[in-house]
């Protein structure tokens, strides 16, 4: 059979799958090129000029301590420090403990990883990179009152590590990066296990972490001959409930359950005793808020919401509030009323639902102008912080000095590190009429009030 020019045409052309796995292989493979080679290398250089100008601005500021403070106070260059470094983090939408770990990786990166710095400079290596070689030479470094044979050993252990920080860092991946690191870091290490140890004792510490629906993650870096004693305390007592109770819980929720009560101190003469606002709204105990989300009728509830409206732990009157953190639902609500040893009845305006208040003429604010104004605020008043109003200090907006009067409508929570800013600095806070805080900087930045939730 003689074949026609269409069909000639067809075999002379490759199959569709053929062209399309070739078609897809090429993008594919140009797509990564630009991702690995342009993206990312841009990317790490931006990250070093952005960390070496912090650096640059705080060592302005240490040069010229009045930009940011107000007297000639042999601490104003630390209080000039401290509000560049708050200054920043406001500008950079971070926290300040960020911008200082970004101080400190560029500093000790600079000084002591040249090598592997200036391949972060032309974009070969990440930031992510020099935090973990930073780390290592940090451990290494010669500790005060070090002879001069261990800081010339200090000095050669951390060239060793930059000089293999940056051969690594140009073909491993970050895990196995850390990997080779932390080997290396070990051996070269003079500390015995000993002293390694105490340093480590040294970072011990508690993080709470929220979590959705109402939990919360709660870590303990501890040693672990502690922790293994904690887990095994915890199985074993989980075992024993299992036997005894047959509650249906799981061992996990056992475990879970018992270290929280034994944290608490619960049915031992040593329990917690501490204040925790929760706002509980009456109809609720009676069962008759239902607009709430897990319940029944919930969008009806939520259609009293209006758009663009603050959602206040005031205003929001069917809805029970842990104050400073945000809503919990109605059975948690109930059982921490039930549990409480005592509560407090707030009394409110009907119609706006406002915390009807007391003015004061004394300089001491009373319980029960802390108590509202913890409820009314929940956190710390500056906008962004999220320290708890029920930790922070009662700052008058006009001063007592100066004739401001210790009444609410002139206080203000604030965390302590802002109270210190707003007295020790030229940085201002100024109460907004819905009295949250602006911070008008002295460079001219000012905060903007969050929206509306």
């Amino acid at each position: 059979m003689r074949s026609t020019g269409r069909q000639r045409r067809e075999e002379a052309l490759p199959s569709a799958d053929v062209r399309r796995g070739t078609v897809d292989e090429t993008f594919v493979a140009a797509r990564l090129r630009e991702l690995v080679c342009e993206d990312e290398a841009a990317l790490n250089r931006r990250a070093v000029w952005r960390a070496e100008g912090i650096c640059e601005v705080i060592a302005h500021t240490r040069r010229h301590p009045e930009i940011y403070t107000v007297g000639e106070a042999p601490d104003d260059v630390d209080h000039a420090v401290r509000a560049a470094v708050f200054d920043l983090s406001l500008r950079l939408q971070t926290s300040e403990d960020e911008v200082r770990r970004l101080i400190c990786t560029a500093d000790t990166a600079r000084e002591s990883l040249p090598l592997l710095w200036d391949r972060a400079r032309s974009g070969l290596a990440p930031m992510r990179f020099v935090d973990a070689a930073v780390g290592s030479a940090l451990r290494l470094r010669a500790r005060v009152g070090a002879t001069e044979e261990q800081q010339d050993y200090a000095a050669e252990a951390t060239a060793l590590i930059d000089r293999a920080s940056a051969e690594w860092a140009l073909s491993l991946p970050l895990t196995a990066f850390r990997r080779r690191l932390k080997t290396l870091t070990e051996r070269l290490d003079p500390a015995p296990a000993e002293e390694r140890h105490v340093r480590g004792l040294a970072d011990r510490r508690v993080v709470v972490e929220d979590a959705e629906d109402g939990m919360s993650w709660i870590m303990a870096l501890v040693p672990t001959v502690k922790a293994v004693a904690i887990r095994r305390r915890l199985t074993s007592s989980a075992k024993h409930l299992q036997k005894d109770r047959r509650e249906g819980r799981t061992r996990d929720q056992i475990r879970s359950d018992l270290l929280s009560d034994w944290l608490c101190g619960v049915g031992t003469t040593t329990a917690v005793k501490t204040t925790v606002f929760v706002t509980v709204p009456v109809g609720l105990l009676a069962g008759e808020c239902t607009g709430l989300a897990g319940d029944a009728g919930g969008a009806a509830g939520l259609a009293r919401l209006v758009p663009g409206e603050a959602l206040n732990p005031i205003t929001a009157l069917d809805q029970a509030q842990l104050v400073g953190h945000g809503p919990i639902d109605p059975l948690t609500a109930r059982q921490a009323f039930l549990d409480a040893p005592a509560f407090r009845r707030v009394i409110t305006d009907p119609v706006h639902g406002v915390v009807l208040d007391m003015d004061r003429r004394t300089y001491r604010p009373t319980k029960a102008q802390r108590d509202w104004l913890v409820l009314r605020h929940g956190t710390c008043a500056r906008d962004g912080c999220t320290r708890l109003a029920l930790d922070a200090d009662l700052d008058h907006e006009c001063m007592w000095a100066h004739g401001g009067r210790t009444d609410v409508g002139n206080l203000r929570p604030l965390c302590p590190a802002d109270h210190v800013r707003s007295h020790r600095t030229r940085i201002r806070y100024r109460s907004r009429p819905e009295r949250s805080v602006e911070v008008v900087m002295p460079t001219g930045f000012r905060t903007t009030v969050p929206p509306p939730f």
